[in-house]
């Protein structure tokens, strides 16, 4: 690029470097709030959709194809339809144990019975274990804070303030710790 200025200098300039891009470049990299049982608010796994508001733990989790972010959507685990407000999903018809009401991976999670990253998984409408996540098939590794889990990432139980990373293809550092919001680990409805 030749840049004239002032006086009629020239001066050559290269060219910016590349950004990365951040999130994947196509629709499995965005995959919808849920499936058919959600949408249909029928049980999965043995879990209910309620409309009873228990107090939730925060969880934190992240999924990486190849290097780039894959966005777990706003609405995991609540029934449409959706109450928004902007990104945020505010209500539904009814919740399950485990949701999301924001784009960023917080999932609010009630603390009995026992839940793991396979039940929300099973929640959200999507495939997870250790050779296929979303519609990904290649290895899977799965993290919770800086550790690498071995075996079935479906069986991690996700505890307060738990950070997993869920990754496919080029490995990214897991960002740990997490900051959570402040306050105590549960939230109220």
């Amino acid at each position: 690029m030749l840049v004239t200025g002032c006086g009629g200098r020239t001066e050559k300039r290269s060219p910016a470097p590349p950004r990365p891009e951040l999130f994947g470049p196509d629709p499995r990299y965005r995959p919808p709030a849920f499936g058919r049982a959600v949408e249909r608010a029928r049980s999965v796994r043995g879990l209910r959709c309620t409309r009873s508001r228990p107090a939730r733990f925060l969880a934190h989790v992240e999924i990486f194809v190849d290097g780039r972010v894959v966005l777990m959507p706003a609405g995991i685990g609540i029934a449409p339809p959706h109450v928004r407000r902007g990104a945020f999903v505010v209500s539904g018809r009814c919740d399950y144990p485990l949701r999301t009401r924001e784009p960023t991976g917080l999932v609010e999670v009630a603390p009995s019975p026992q839940l793991t990253l396979g039940d929300l998984f099973a929640v959200w409408g999507q495939p997870l274990s250790s050779r296929r996540v979303l519609s990904f098939r290649r290895p899977v590794m799965a993290f919770v804070g800086r550790g690498r889990v071995a075996g079935d990432p479906r069986r991690i139980e996700l505890r307060p303030h738990l950070v997993v990373t869920v990754e496919v293809g080029r490995y990214v550092r897991p960002h740990f710790p997490y900051v959570f919001p402040p306050g105590l680990p549960t939230v109220r409805p």
